[in-house]
């Protein structure tokens, strides 16, 4: 209790002193760690009652951007705010990125509007983007921006290049020699055209791997004897992009807890990569509709991974428990396996399985209040 009496105290004492930072410098903090607010009280005060970052982020903060007066940070915030930033949009970028504060507004911020404005970005879009990702305003306009804008283009229509940037703003520090190399590479591997556009369209941060990140992937992806021809092979590479080691090792885990092999695994994400970008409890979940309640075999599911993906709520439960009671009644066998029941669209699920039988109003019964109950 006594330790957290000292650290308390200590907290008051710094929010006190930042209210009114003219008393700064005779506050001496308990904690060395403490020290930037001695150092530099202006920024810490200015950080933490304007900007709203809390006390240990402004003092963190302060050890990079050094204010001396109101009007260089006050100047920068007022430029946002005139050109169309709310309130909440301005203390949300100086939140994440400080560093604006010291910028010329005129100089170096307002270019990197202007161009984006010539590209078709509307006022209100890039105020979003930029307070969602304000670090692209550190970017160098003519080493950065311009060049990877203009990279861009030779792949994709102007519409599309807004909605990446809406996305992914990160998009705008792509390296285009990297890129180039990546693209490159790809069709090398006998990649179609198609597919790599499709791969860099929807997940541009791909793009953003180093070289030899990327070549390791690829390898891997082409151990698992994938078809470069087809979609499914750079989807595999999205898939792996997106996790580290250590998450793909433990989604491998968490499939041999129901008793499939490494083989059975990968030949599962051979045919739906998306199979391993699941959550664990979204695949438990599944896993113990088919195994525990319906009794099926987990090799089966390996088999046809795509039942995986399908929404527990909307679309396998319901149908679940249609068939458990098809099996009850005796209407279907036991042994039934079938991915065209649970895959079917809901008008051919309904004809085939259904509306058919002579029990076909008690089972729609029980089907719509269970698909209603997940609504």
């Amino acid at each position: 209790m006594l330790g957290y009496s000292v650290r308390a105290s200590t907290i008051h004492k710094q929010v006190y002193f930042l209210e009114n930072p003219s008393l700064l410098p005779s506050f001496k903090p308990i904690s060395s760690s403490n020290g930037n607010a001695n150092q530099h009280p202006f920024t810490v005060s200015y950080l933490f009652k304007t900007c709203g970052l809390f006390l240990k982020s402004a003092l963190e903060a302060s050890k990079r951007v050094h204010l001396e007066t109101l009007h260089e940070p006050d100047s920068v915030l007022s430029f946002f705010k005139d050109h169309g930033f709310s309130e909440n949009q301005t203390l949300k970028l100086s939140k994440k990125c400080p560093e604006l504060l010291l910028y010329n507004p005129g100089k170096t911020l307002l270019p990197k509007l202007e161009f984006l404005y010539s590209k078709g970005v509307s006022t209100p879009d890039v105020a979003k983007i930029i307070s969602f990702y304000p670090w692209i305003l550190r970017c160098s306009l003519e080493n950065q921006l311009v060049p990877t804008f203009d990279f861009l283009k030779n792949w994709f229509p102007n519409d599309t290049i807004f909605r990446l940037f809406k996305s992914t703003p990160l998009v705008l520090q792509l390296n285009p020699v990297t890129v180039k190399y990546i693209l490159k590479i790809l069709g090398d591997n006998g990649v179609p055209d198609k597919n790599i556009v499709m791969l860099a369209r929807s997940h541009p941060k791909t793009m953003l791997l180093s070289p030899k990140k990327f070549n390791k992937v690829l390898g891997e992806v082409r151990k698992m004897g994938l078809d470069p021809c087809k979609t499914q092979f750079v989807v595999a590479i999205l898939a792996l992009t997106s996790m580290s080691r250590f998450t793909w090792e433990k989604k491998l885990d968490v499939y041999r807890r129901w008793g499939l092999s490494q083989k059975e695994i990968l030949a599962a994400f051979g045919k739906s990569p998306w199979f391993m970008t699941l959550s664990e409890e979204k695949v438990m979940a599944v896993m113990d509709l088919f195994v525990n309640k319906l009794g099926w075999e987990s090799s089966f599911i390996a088999k046809n991974p795509t039942l995986v993906s399908y929404s527990l709520e909307k679309r396998l439960t319901p149908r679940a428990m249609v068939l458990q009671f098809l099996v009850a009644r005796g209407l279907i066998e036991k042994s039934f396996r079938s991915t065209t029941f649970f895959i079917a669209s809901e008008n051919k699920f309904l004809q085939q399985f259904i509306n058919q039988r002579a029990e076909s109003t008690q089972i729609l019964k029980l089907y719509w209040e269970k698909l209603n109950l997940s609504r």
